[in-house]
């Protein structure tokens, strides 16, 4: 079997909602300029149920910030709260934090990092009872980006990962097979990844793309390839730069033509 860690905040829902009647949405956003900067960013929203499973109801959103901060541990996230923004009113809480990449390379580093699981529980026993899951998790599975060395706005990628938690085969990839408190976090658990990527959204196996974005909407259980490929091309700055630089021409030949018909236009 192909081992698959992945999503770091969708186990973390692990263990809120292997209690039933829990409902939360998690959003991994990566967004890359043509140079290979840009931002992840994480966002988290959990209903009343979800939180008082967590033994969080009431607790101020610094509470809430110290539970979850072991998944942060490797710095430089940022938020409202240091590593993380904490927001919480009737419709329950929601969690973001962010942080910038200079290089795909540190894009890697910061998705593929194994971060622990066992802190963001009540009972040990949560985790123990789905059976399969990880005890840590990166971001993505199986994380794979190579950025191209075209010019213009349009320098190329190959997108590769693997959303969902857990190997192929076992009990957390079974999709709509899954059993027991697997199924009961299918029900409650949706996950979103957002690529905005230079030159995309290009060749994808994304069912969605917003604005640009390759945009995957999976429940717990889901398993699936995301990938994405752009071969590097002419874009739209090097289109209109030829534009510019061709009318430019244009007038130069213009008046140097008006120039030599002066010259030659004998005086009266």
């Amino acid at each position: 079997m192909i081992r698959r860690a992945a999503l770091v905040i969708c186990a973390l829902l692990v263990a809120v909602l292997a209690g039933s009647g829990c409902a939360t949405d998690l959003e991994v956003g990566v967004k890359m300029n043509r140079d290979g900067r840009g931002t992840v960013s994480l966002r988290l929203a959990l209903d009343p149920s979800s939180l008082t499973y967590l033994g969080l109801e009431g607790v101020s959103p610094e509470k809430v910030a110290q539970r979850f901060a072991p998944l942060l541990a490797d710095g430089g996230w940022s938020g409202d709260q240091g590593q993380m923004t904490v927001d919480i009113d009737d419709s329950g809480a929601t969690i973001s934090a962010s942080r910038t990449f200079d290089t795909p390379g540190q894009l890697d580093e910061i998705v593929s990092l194994r971060r622990p699981l066992a802190s963001l529980g009540p009972n040990p026993s949560v985790l123990a009872s789905l059976p399969d899951l990880p005890a840590e998790v990166p971001l993505l599975n199986d994380f794979t980006f190579r950025l191209g060395t075209a010019t213009g706005d349009n320098p190329g990628f190959t997108l590769f990962a693997r959303g969902g938690v857990g190997e192929i085969g076992g009990q957390t990839c079974l999709g709509g097979r899954a059993v027991g408190n697997a199924r009961t976090l299918r029900d409650g658990l949706r996950i979103a990844y957002r690529f905005s990527l230079p030159g995309g959204p290009g060749a994808t196996s994304a069912p969605e793309t917003p604005s640009g974005a390759n945009l995957w909407r999976l429940r717990f259980a889901d398993c699936p390839p995301l990938t994405a490929t752009s071969g590097g091309g002419s874009s739209s700055t090097l289109v209109n730069g030829a534009i510019l630089a061709g009318l430019v021409l244009l007038l130069l030949v213009i008046f140097a033509l008006r120039t030599l018909r002066r010259r030659r236009t004998p005086a009266i």
